[in-house]
């Protein structure tokens, strides 16, 4: 325990400081060490995002090289960055890694880049366990699990029921495969041919297109919203379809709305079978039918909808900021031995 009141110098590597899930874990992770009494600095390709209420340290490092002494860690997040932060040679580097970019099917032609980095064994944190024993078997990367922590703007509302013509909350862009928003989208035209009348609540970072309008348009949907505006919306719904696949590396929005107290419906994949396994709805990933029936199922029936929202908030407390700054503070830690045992 005493070496957890040694102050740590420690800076996170962006790349560009986009509006997404990943960049906000980083700036949680930051914000939890920084309470500790660590010295932390995050370093992006861009100016600090305006769309995130937390308050550390950061260098936007695309007006000249970051003024910045020595740290007792470097953390590299997307792959791009990790020779970025090499190159800054402010201290030893460490991955943090909140999915394997070589799945993604938009990032095929940099395969062979993607490969080459994660070869290379760097001391590696990752947010789920079975991602970490992909990077271990996979690249012999060492590592720790740290997941992301609760955001303390998603919270639960006060509900007795659903609502007669429900909202149903479908996250993410579209065009990322991963997401599986097109199969929650044809599960809602499912349930509303079926005679449910349902409306659907979008959330993304990219305008909605004519593929995805043509499945069906949302109701209301919300681009570039502030995670507090998104909170505030999310709570007032009465279902979430997270239909996500395999590869899905945590799964954020399902986090949030099981604080939210907002029943799910989601894909059994390793990620999301960690965040709450038998405490969720989980159905086969692609299966839009599936998706349908149990949403009907959880809608139709007020003691299960309740059931499911006691449980799905009681499963989402092992994320707790507490409990993932001791996560955090120990794989740090472990981190900076680990780099020094290498040197």
């Amino acid at each position: 325990m005493a070496e957890a009141r040694i102050a740590v110098k420690i800076a996170y590597v962006l790349s560009h400081p986009d509006f997404s899930g990943g960049v906000k874990v980083v700036f949680q992770h930051a914000w939890l060490l920084q309470l500790q009494g660590h010295d932390v600095t995050v370093l992006g390709c861009g100016p600090k995002p305006d769309w995130l209420d937390v308050h550390v340290n950061y260098i936007d490092y695309s007006q000249g090289e970051p003024r910045l002494g020595r740290q007792d860690l470097v953390i590299g997040t997307y792959f791009t960055t990790i020779p970025i932060a090499e190159a800054m040679n402010l201290g030893p580097v460490v991955h943090f890694c909140q999915g394997y970019e070589g799945n993604m099917v938009h990032l095929a032609n940099l395969l062979p880049q993607i490969e080459a980095t994660y070869s290379r064994p760097l001391p590696t944190l990752a947010v789920t366990p079975h991602l970490m024993r992909f990077l271990s078997e996979r690249f012999g990367r060492p590592g720790r699990v740290v997941s992301p922590p609760i955001d303390a703007a998603f919270r639960p509302s006060l509900r007795l029921w659903p609502r007669k013509q429900p909202w149903i909350f479908i996250p993410g862009v579209f065009e990322s495969q991963v997401k599986g928003v097109r199969t929650a989208l044809e599960a809602v035209r499912l349930l509303r041919d079926s005679g449910l009348s349902c409306r659907v609540l979008r959330c993304s970072v990219l305008p909605m297109t004519e593929e995805e309008r043509g499945i069906l348009e949302a109701d209301r949907y919300l681009l570039h919203v502030p995670c507090k505006e998104v909170a505030r919306y999310l709570r007032q719904c009465d279902l979430m379809l997270f239909a996500s696949l395999p590869i899905e590396g945590f799964g954020l929005p399902l986090l949030e709305a099981m604080v939210s107290k907002v029943p799910a419906i989601a894909s059994s994949i390793p990620s999301v079978q960690f965040m709450g396994g038998d405490d969720l709805t989980l159905v086969p990933p692609g299966d839009s039918a599936a998706f349908a029936v149990q949403a009907a199922q959880m809608l139709g029936h007020h003691r299960l909808w309740h059931k499911a929202r006691k449980r799905g908030y009681h499963a989402a407390q092992k994320f707790h900021p507490r409990v993932i700054a001791a996560q955090l503070l120990q794989a740090v830690h472990w981190a900076r031995e680990t780099s020094r045992l290498a040197v």
